[in-house]
């Protein structure tokens, strides 16, 4: 049998204007996203970690090549656990939307498993990509407390697959930036999801 702690960090604030869906984009953290993310290294002072993997998107492996380093451990960064690719609509802020854009992002807030317009990523595809990925590295390694730097959606994702939900539930696990999930693993039982924290400092 295999216990640990599994923790999901998702990263901080980007400089993408507000409402930007930013899914393969590739942006930096803004000068508050880097801070939300500092306000986190006394959880793992508390709990180290005995693995790190992260996307290999910036904004979620640069901090965790950090905490690697301080830590003295290897970083998986693997480009499977990408956030999903939102199309036409990736990186294009919303005054730019069309009506028809507008439109698609509706219906795919109301039910992501069944709308495949405006060339988002299938959510089946998505949900099959990230927790494969996942999996992979959790069978890979050893130790008590496991933390993946990842993005909001991918944290969805993950939750929905191991609770046993639907997709349309995604907004149940709403994750804020730097905010964080952890949970109980047992090979020989489902996930416990212990909390969600999602104390950090804000923007407006």
């Amino acid at each position: 049998m295999s216990s640990f702690r599994l923790t999901l960090l998702r990263h901080g604030a980007t400089v993408a204007p507000k409402g930007m869906l930013i899914g393969h984009t590739d942006l930096p953290l803004s000068a508050l996203g880097e801070q939300q993310m500092a306000s986190r290294n006394d959880h793992f002072v508390r709990f180290p970690p005995s693995s790190i993997a992260s996307s290999d998107l910036g904004r979620c492996a640069g901090f965790a090549q950090q905490l690697a380093e301080k830590t003295g451990l290897n970083c998986h960064i693997n480009h499977n656990l990408r956030e999903m690719c939102f199309g036409e609509l990736d990186g294009l802020a919303k005054p730019q939307w069309s009506e028809q854009q507008q439109a698609a992002w509706a219906l795919w807030s109301h039910n992501p498993e069944s709308y495949t317009g405006a060339g988002i990523e299938g959510w089946a595809s998505f949900s099959a990509r990230v927790n494969a990925a996942c999996r992979l590295w959790l069978q890979a390694v050893h130790g008590d407390h496991r933390v993946l730097i990842t993005h909001g959606g991918v944290a969805k994702a993950l939750l929905l697959d191991w609770l046993g939900l639907p997709a349309a539930r995604h907004s149940q696990f709403w994750l804020a930036h730097a905010g964080m999930i952890t949970l109980y693993w047992d090979d020989e039982y489902p996930p416990v999801l212990q909390g969600i924290d999602n104390e950090v400092l804000q923007g407006e």
